[in-house]
């Protein structure tokens, strides 16, 4: 039978015996919020958890404001004239508030990107707009530490938001491979820190020996918390969005307990329940396919749904290669689960040097590898990368496909067309 499979702009048609096949885990459909702008700003006045928005606001004060760059979804260019009309509305001007591209260690957006992101509104009200550099040092405040377990977090973030009177994080909530959800404080850590808090926050979600894709309370989390709790995160517009990328839920308020609120709503949109993991799944990178940084949020995902010594069949484009920022990823994307963690703890000891961000993510990478096989299809990386990540490439989604069929002719299989924001579990 014909099954179609997400692969960057394309929709690629493959062979699979359908009697073998036991899911197709797509997710539920969910209506759009209507009037969702009106909703958001009401919300402004009657947050879901907390003070109203107008209580942070003082005359004359620098009101800083937190947006994510292109990886993201967010309908930043919709919530802006929003918000920023709202300031207005309240004895604000224009020129009291900045706009900070959050980005963590992503590249910069160009100039074109942030015309798409931000939108033409904030461009014609001369609303300024920078990005944050987690490499610039320059640009960073250092804080006293925080702790996450064991885990010492310093905290370094940019001037600009130390500098600001008022701070406000605009974001989205989904399953996250590392955080639990996107969304909350993630906005300022890593969105805004430098290279070392950063580091540490990754390291945390490193050392907790397990993958908390959607689960809300874990140590990355908890870290992020701390920092934001520190630096002083005053306000957070978060939606929740659909396959389509449409919003279905607004929350708005305190940065913990309005993002929990609207962590249960994501975990219901994005669930996919499956009746047991399955011998070869297809996890597709869908929708988060610009670069292998992305595209690894597909094998976590595909953790939860393959069995033990299975095959998972990983469509990444990886359309801008493998990651910006982190030039040694490949290094530990190499080493299994135990050198990693042996790794990072000499770094944290001071006996060597590395990214522990990098380490944190591949720390992942490995995990799902060590559960099974990963047989990768990808335009984006070479050879040399593949080989050394121990994946096994193939020239075409059908020939990995008839490989595994190869090895396991009987196998149940799983498609994943979303691996890239999805959240499998085991349905009772």
């Amino acid at each position: 039978m014909k099954y179609n499979i997400p692969y960057s702009q394309e929709i690629i048609s493959v062979d699979i015996p359908e009697g073998q096949v036991d899911f197709i885990g797509d997710i539920s459909e969910t209506t759009e919020l209507s009037h969702w702008k009106d909703v958001l700003l009401k919300q402004l006045d009657k947050p879901t958890f907390g003070p109203a928005l107008d209580k942070f606001i003082t005359e004359k004060q620098r009101i800083l404001i937190l947006v994510e760059d292109n990886t993201r979804h967010t309908p930043v260019k919709d919530i802006l004239p929003v918000l920023c009309q709202y300031l207005a509305g309240r004895g604000c001007t224009y020129d009291q508030i900045e706009i900070l591209i959050a980005p963590g260690t992503h590249r910069q957006m160009t100039s074109g990107e942030l015309l798409e992101k931000l939108g033409q509104w904030v461009f014609d009200h001369n609303i300024k707009i920078s990005q944050h550099d987690s490499m610039n040092e320059q640009e960073l405040v250092q804080l006293d530490d925080v702790y996450a377990g064991d885990v010492k977090i310093p905290v370094f973030v940019n001037k600009r938001v130390t500098d600001a009177d008022l701070i406000i994080g605009i974001g989205n909530i989904i399953p996250h491979p590392n955080a639990g959800y996107s969304g909350g404080a993630k906005i300022l850590d890593p969105g805004c820190c430098g290279a070392s808090t950063i580091s540490a926050t990754h390291t945390a979600a490193a050392l907790m020996g397990y993958l908390p894709l959607g689960i809300a309370e874990n140590a990355c989390r908890n870290s992020m918390e701390k920092v934001a709790a520190s630096v002083g995160l005053d306000f957070i517009i978060n939606v929740v969005l659909n396959h389509k990328n449409e919003v279905i839920d607004v929350v708005t308020g305190d940065f913990i307990k309005a993002h929990r609120a609207g962590a249960e709503k994501a975990k219901k949109a994005y669930g996919v329940p499956i009746k047991e993991p399955v011998d070869i799944l297809i996890a597709c990178s869908a929708p988060y396919d610009i670069d292998y940084w992305q595209c690894e949020k597909a094998l976590i995902a595909g953790y939860f749904a393959v069995k033990p010594g299975g095959i998972i069949i990983f469509p990444a484009p990886c359309i801008e290669g493998l990651a910006h920022n982190h030039d040694d990823l490949l290094h530990w994307l190499a080493l299994d689960s135990k050198e990693i963690s042996r790794q990072i703890q000499n770094i944290l000891s001071g006996k060597a040097e590395g990214d522990l961000v990098a380490a944190g993510i591949a720390l992942g990478a490995s995990m799902v590898r060590e559960k099974a096989d990963i047989y990768i299809y990808s335009t984006g990386l070479t050879d040399n990368e593949i080989s050394k990540m121990r994946y096994t490439r193939f020239q075409n989604i059908q020939a990995a496909i008839d490989t595994a069929l190869g090895v396991r002719p009987n196998a149940r299989i799983g498609i994943l067309p979303r691996g890239g924001d999805c959240l499998p579990y085991v349905s009772c």
